[in-house]
């Protein structure tokens, strides 16, 4: 008989965000989401968080365009959070 290799039970943690007041439309709208997301909402350290993390954001394909373009303007960012190097777009089906 085969060895099933089960996970331990754990609760897992969510977090329900705010309401976010900008528009989708353009660049600067996505660039001000994703600031207000995981700098503000969930609060993660600006200098050290995104250097080891990589952030899985689901999106329509435009979004996705989009947040592929600001990925591009700042490729050559000192910070890892302002060059969005830990942003992995993947479009939603």
């Amino acid at each position: 008989m085969p060895v099933v290799d089960i996970l331990p039970y754990r609760r897992t943690k969510y977090i329900t965000l705010g309401p976010i007041l900008n528009s989708e439309a353009f660049i600067n709208g996505n660039y001000h989401i994703i600031e207000n997301i995981f700098l503000d909402q969930l609060q993660y350290n600006y200098e050290t968080t995104f250097n080891d993390w990589l952030f899985l954001v689901y999106r329509d394909q435009k979004t996705i365009k989009l947040i592929q373009l600001y990925k591009e303007e700042r490729v050559e960012a000192e910070y890892a959070y302002n060059s969005h190097k830990w942003v992995l777009p993947i479009p939603g089906l």
